[in-house]
């Protein structure tokens, strides 16, 4: 809710404390990246996140695949989700918000 509402201190806050319950898992990770995105520093979220995608974490790559696209790098987009692993339950709503209904989908696109 802190990130849809742009709400960064909050957004950094529940970062944080996922951090302590759960230091360095996926969830906190992705939290933390979610805090950058909604602060505008992408650079930022997509140094949190390259650990995960590099792992063939799902969501990680997914989130990643987000923070490219925010930038811009429209193509590094298309390509990380062209090797999503097989499809994990609750990325269909993710992969929707970023145009695709499949990570297959955005073979042969550019854009």
């Amino acid at each position: 809710m802190a990130c849809v509402t742009n709400d960064v201190v909050r957004a950094r806050r529940i970062a944080k404390g996922l951090g302590v319950i759960a230091p360095g898992s996926r969830e906190s990770v992705i939290a933390y990246a979610l805090a950058d995105l909604t602060a505008g520093d992408i650079p930022a979220a997509l140094e949190r996140l390259d650990p995960l995608a590099k792992a063939n974490d799902a969501y990680g790559m997914a989130f990643q695949a987000l923070a490219l696209g925010l930038n811009g790098r429209l193509s590094e987009r298309d390509t990380v989700l062209r090797h999503l692993p097989s499809r994990e339950p609750g990325l269909d709503g993710l992969l929707i918000a970023l145009g695709q209904t499949a990570p297959a989908d955005t073979a042969g696109k550019d854009s």
